[in-house]
């Protein structure tokens, strides 16, 4: 007889069996446990329990980690004024505020 974790004799075949005499009797489970002396809800957790014995393992497949994609910097753009002075502006730049501060690049006044 296979022996249980816990060195008892394991209560698995003889549920095994007496599910097996379930389906072939066609009766209904209350009928069935009725009939044998059996405690429904007993019956019912085995046959649950039975089910997710019978479920084949989980398969571990290998992974592959790849380094993620990286997209390459956007590239902004550099504003080249009249009097030789420059702004670098990059992407996403707020385009009045572009306008203001080559406004005041422009006027060349005396922080610039």
């Amino acid at each position: 007889m296979a022996k249980s974790v816990h060195g008892r004799p394991s209560r698995e075949p003889y549920w095994r069996q007496v599910i097996a005499r379930w389906k072939r009797s066609g009766l209904s489970v209350r009928a069935f446990c009725g009939a044998e002396g059996l405690n429904p809800m007993t019956f019912y957790w085995w046959r649950r329990e039975l089910g997710r014995r019978d479920q084949p393992p989980p398969a571990f497949l290998p992974v592959h980690v790849v380094a993620e994609a990286t997209e390459p910097p956007t590239v902004g753009i550099e504003v080249v004024l009249a009097n030789g002075r420059s702004v670098r502006v990059s992407a996403g730049f707020d385009p009045r505020t572009l306008v203001r501060v080559v406004e005041t690049l422009e006027q060349g006044g005396p922080s610039c």
